[in-house]
């Protein structure tokens, strides 16, 4: 097999360079995110794709031929390949060794909560990784269990707006989880960054602090704003905004084991018709409370996850492992990460690299690394 390394500055151009001198029929072995500069610091980031001809064809994934497609739609391709291919990775047999070394993260993932069935998984597939990687030191298994964790996580991608076309977001979740904060960080970046004009929609009437704190929020950015009780006011709160390119809409925290309050959450959302549902989760959570809170928001239809909280969490184990693809869960993509309190400066877009990064606590990490 002739196989190549390609880099570009993202995975649309690295996939354009493999088809123009590899020809359409290369096919995909390997992707990662890489970083240039002093131990992958202070340098540009940059995508590291591997190809080859004449792959095995159940475990490599065939370069789509539409390379007009959008990057958004090339990277779901490949963020989720690998629930397409094999749960045990490039090459693996299911009764493949694990190495002894990689197997000592198996207690301490389980114990930041993730399930048996998702370490086993992430472990195989680490385990594949190294298996078709030649190195000369030891095993950097750290960062084979990171990549494999990545190879399943979906992203979402940012809120996109156009101008003149209204653009309706809801976001919902437990109680404390931070929406009215985060509804408060999107507003003021469309508005200040992005220039587009935001209304703003509460109908967390349960809490006058909520309504209340909105309303400081729209008062302080000049941003219109409604109070919705009941599903029929929607269609006049939403005609009352304006000419606005975006609408945000701040709903009440939830119990997830609240029936009758998560029903009349879906009313009250099937009268906004929002375009995107985003659920709010704390990375602060265990996998098992993270879980039933996507379980219980199901019937909102949430189109994706915005974590919270990022500063908080010691790990992320726990959370990436709850919101990835099961036997009984799809998975969710994750749009946005918020790390503090700041208005609107701790809210990013979220990306594999940054998730993964963060997996384990770091005084775990930091000897793995440094061994590598």
């Amino acid at each position: 097999m002739q196989i190549r390394t390609f880099r570009a500055a993202s995975l649309q151009a690295a996939l354009e360079e493999i088809r123009q001198q590899m020809g359409p029929d290369a096919s995909v072995l390997h992707t990662r995110q890489v970083r240039d500069g002093w131990m992958g610091w202070l340098g540009r980031s940059f995508v590291e794709v591997t190809a080859g001809l004449k792959a095995e064809p159940e475990f490599a994934l065939a370069i789509p031929p539409d390379s007009s497609a959008s990057q958004r739609k090339v990277d779901a391709r490949f963020t989720n390949r690998s629930l397409a291919v094999s749960t045990l990775g490039y090459g693996e047999s299911a009764t493949a060794r694990i190495d002894p070394q990689l197997e000592s993260y198996r207690s301490e993932l389980l114990a930041h909560g993730a399930s048996p069935g998702v370490v086993d998984r992430w472990l195989r597939s680490a385990n594949s990784f190294a298996a078709n990687v030649d190195e000369i030191e030891q095993p950097r298994w750290l960062e084979h269990l990171q990549r494999s964790v990545a190879r399943e996580l979906k992203i979402a991608g940012p809120i996109r707006t156009q101008p003149g076309d209204r653009h309706v977001v809801a976001l919902v979740g437990p109680t404390g989880v931070g929406k009215t904060t985060t509804i408060a960080k999107l507003a003021a970046g469309f508005r200040i960054e992005q220039k587009r004009r935001v209304g703003l929609v509460t109908i967390d009437t349960f809490r006058i602090a909520a309504v209340q704190q909105l309303k400081a929020y729209a008062e302080i950015m000049d941003l219109p704003m409604e109070v919705v009780e009941q599903p029929e006011q929607m269609s006049s709160a939403m005609d009352n905004l304006g000419d606005v390119d975006l609408v945000l809409i701040d709903t009440a925290g939830r119990s997830p084991r609240n029936d009758v309050r998560i029903d009349q959450l879906v009313e009250l959302l099937r009268a906004a018709k929002p375009d995107e549902t985003h659920v709010v989760l704390s990375a602060t959570c265990s996998a098992d409370a993270v879980r039933t809170v996507l379980e219980g928001f199901a019937h909102a239809r949430p189109t994706a996850a915005i974590l919270t909280k990022l500063d908080e969490a010691s790990q992320t184990a726990g959370v990436l492992s709850a919101i990835t693809a099961s036997d009984e869960f799809p998975g969710i993509p994750v749009s946005y990460v918020t790390h503090g309190q700041q208005v609107p400066d701790d809210i990013t877009t979220a990306d594999t690299e940054s998730l993964v990064a963060r997996l384990l606590p770091v005084q775990t990490s930091l000897p793995q690394i440094n061994a590598a």
